[in-house]
């Protein structure tokens, strides 16, 4: 502790907590934040969210903490859900030195042993490439002429220079690394007041984001000068398959906000009779045989955690009720299929709906004519021999930018007789983007440039966010104001027009924090 902060807290005899936005600042995402609690002689430093930048990836291999502090400075970390940017720099910080432990919801646990590694693969094949490029263009500059701008004589008698050596590219962590820290994870259950540290208890509500998705409810301090700050992480939408509704929080004295549709409303609609309707259209399509692959097919790129199992979910929902044909539905994903395992194993979190399928010991993701493929063969057959009936496959990468979905795009697009449905958000330069927007008549994909014939549809419905309305939902359930309410997680369009409606709705005080900004609490 700073020789200033060591005298007032000796003047005054205070406690203080120290709040330091580290990341997901006027951004989407790499969310990170830092507090301090200072009481006595003893500091307890602990870090809640701690996500990769998937926007800019050079900032994962920055010093993400305040200059002069070590992740082996750090006693816990807690995350509020396991989806990348909120979990994935963990293996990094286990790297650096933080030796844990880190509390979560039991299923995000679960999931995290799920995309941890697969992060972790991902960053190896990253290097991989990068370094084979780079490998690339040295050949490619040791092989041009020498320069005629000197004499032979000069060049003939100048020594002979060794080629410089090749940069090597070194991933953030391997698989093997990502393993490694999951046996730092802690699992507990939602609504259960668990003490982290002296002075510091912690409570997990459900946030209807994903599956273990959790509002954090921390009370730190103890009598008068306790102070409770509630984070969001991601919290979700009423009403949607599978999961509960958001749960109401009674107050806070701070209160940290994500803003993703922060100054959007989503189209009311009836997402069951938008599918079917779209599912019906694309069959008739399939119908039409063509003369190599037989009868078309419906691919559904979604992403591997929440949204496979959703639209599983509404498939079998509108084939129980006749409202689509019982069309074969391969899953061809091992992260969905595992992640659809773990969906299987929490069924307590369910709503009631889904829970009440459970009951009857219906699966409420299992279609009549429903298959996991579960290695590469299987996967292959599905664009090899000519198709006896329309299929439907639902695989990841929700973007079509990695997976296997990639290799069944480009056997489909060309076929007129194909349907491709998006079903959630495409981020900008990815290949589920230039299809959804229709750009041209062809995408280079595998570097070949493949036609696009087959139908591509889009559905908005399943996005798992809340957007200003259902957060301001959320918000007038608090018995008191906050006295201060921080938004974090989203584009400068949405921050200050979430910042707005608080205000507007609400007369909160809204603070949008800079990056790296740090906030006195107590």
């Amino acid at each position: 502790m700073p020789n200033p902060q060591k005298r007032r807290q000796a003047r005054t005899g205070q406690p203080r907590l120290k709040l330091h936005v580290l990341g997901a600042a006027g951004g989407v995402t790499g969310s990170l934040n830092l507090f301090e609690y200072f009481e006595g002689d003893k500091v307890t430093r602990f870090i809640l969210d701690i996500g990769l930048h998937q926007e800019n990836e050079g900032v994962n291999h920055q010093n993400r903490l305040p200059s002069g502090m070590r992740w082996s400075d750090i006693d816990f970390v807690i995350m509020s859900h396991a989806h990348i940017d909120h979990s994935g720099y963990l293996p990094k910080a286990m790297k650096d030195g933080f030796k844990g432990p880190v509390y979560t919801h039991e299923a995000t646990r679960d999931l995290c042993g799920i995309l941890l590694p697969d992060s972790g693969y991902l960053q190896e094949e990253a290097a991989e490439r990068a370094n084979r490029r780079a490998k690339r263009a040295a050949q490619r500059q040791a092989a041009l002429p020498k320069s005629e701008g000197r004499s032979k004589s000069h060049r003939r008698n100048k020594p002979a220079q060794a080629p410089k050596p090749v940069a090597t590219v070194q991933p953030l962590y391997t698989e093997e690394e990502a393993k490694a820290c999951l046996h730092l994870i802690k699992g507990l259950k939602y609504d259960q007041k668990v003490e982290l540290a002296p002075g510091i208890k912690m409570t997990l509500t459900d946030a209807c984001h994903i599956l273990g998705a959790a509002v954090v409810t921390l009370e730190i301090g103890v009598g008068a000068q306790k102070k409770t700050f509630c984070f969001t992480g991601n919290i979700g939408r009423d009403g949607m398959p599978i999961l509960r509704n958001l749960k109401a929080v009674e107050a806070a004295d701070y209160v940290m906000s994500e803003s993703t549709y922060g100054n959007r409303l989503h189209e009311p609609s009836d997402r069951l009779a938008k599918l079917a309707g779209k599912i019906n259209a694309a069959y008739e399509r399939a119908l039409k045989k063509h003369p190599k692959y037989g009868y078309g097919v419906i691919v559904i790129p979604a992403f591997a955690i929440g949204r496979v199992q959703t639209v599983l979910y509404d498939l079998r929902q509108l084939m129980a009720a006749g409202r689509i044909k019982n069309i074969p539905v391969f899953v061809d994903s091992p992260m969905a299929v595992k992640a659809t395992a773990v969906h299987r194993k929490y069924s307590d979190l369910y709503n009631p709906e889904a829970a009440a399928l459970v009951a009857r010991g219906i699966d409420p993701f299992k279609t009549p004519r429903y298959v996991e493929c579960k290695d590469w063969k299987q996967s292959q057959l599905l664009d090899q021999p000519a198709l006896t009936e329309p299929i439907i496959i639902v695989g990841s990468s929700g973007m079509a930018s990695g997976g296997r979905i990639l290799q069944h795009l480009q056997v489909r697009l060309p076929g007129a007789q194909n349907t491709i449905m998006f079903v959630g958000y495409q981020g900008t330069g990815t290949l589920g983007q230039n299809l959804v927007n229709q750009k041209a008549g062809s995408v280079r994909m595998f570097g070949k440039m493949v036609a696009v014939n087959a139908t591509i549809d889009f559905m908005s419905d399943y996005s798992g966010h809340a957007d200003y309305a259902d957060t301001l939902k959320w918000m007038r359930k608090f018995k008191r104001k906050p006295k201060n309410t921080f938004l974090v997680h989203g584009d400068t369009e949405a921050l200050d027009g979430l910042k707005g409606h608080i205000e507007k709705a609400l007369a909160w005080t809204v603070t949008i924090p800079r990056s790296r900004e740090v906030f006195d609490l107590m």
